[in-house]
């Protein structure tokens, strides 16, 4: 429980720093399979229990997890990978 409290005060202190708000222009090359897992590693975080230790969501607020929801989607679509990876997820749940 100690070790939860201190990393809340970690991610509250990060959030609240100058500049966090602030709008990043990327530009970088990345292979679609590194594409592909770092949208099944993010959608796994954020469709995980709320309230759970390792649920990293619990510290942002809505806004900031619908922001990288919409980001991971438009990574999908800009690298035609979104079909692939809506029939990966049908297969996992199913």
């Amino acid at each position: 429980m100690e070790k939860t409290m201190q990393m809340a005060m970690v991610y509250e202190t990060l959030l609240c720093s100058p500049g966090m708000a602030e709008s990043v222009k990327l530009d970088m090359r990345v292979s679609r399979k590194a594409l592909l897992l770092l949208a099944a590693s993010v959608e796994s975080q954020l469709k995980g229990p709320a309230g759970s230790p390792a649920a990293v969501t619990d510290y942002f607020g809505v806004e900031t997890v619908e922001e990288l929801e919409k980001m991971i989607s438009d990574m999908l679509l800009k690298s035609e990978l979104s079909g692939l990876h809506s029939k990966l997820k049908t297969l996992q749940n199913g």
